[in-house]
């Protein structure tokens, strides 16, 4: 994200917060070093959700939106009974199988 565009989220914050926190050149400086990585319509598109749903101003952290990654229980795997079965038996391809069968 450009200082540019980085001034128009302020704008925006300004206008919808009149708390906003970035109210100095220091603090502007500070958020644009840890937002500067990020796509500014991915920060756009989190603060128009954040003013949606909050009162309050955002965080440097609301406006990354970024989620801790971590282990899911829920989070889809790319195996089956199936190869499990075969990576338990050694092999390594559906040939092998049939050549076990025919012995």
């Amino acid at each position: 994200m450009t200082r540019e565009e980085f001034k128009n989220i302020v704008k925006a914050m300004r206008g919808a917060y009149t708390r906003c926190p970035v109210t100095t050149q220091q603090i502007f400086e500070e958020w644009y070093l840890l937002l500067a990585d990020m796509d500014y319509k991915t920060v756009s598109k989190n603060l128009m959700r954040h003013i949606r749903s909050s009162k309050y101003a955002p965080t440097i952290a609301e406006l990354r939106q970024e989620q801790a990654v971590g282990f899911c229980n829920f989070t889809s795997r790319n195996y089956d009974m199936r190869k499990l079965e075969l990576a338990l038996l050694g092999i390594k391809s559906v040939e092998q199988i049939e050549e076990i069968k025919e012995k």
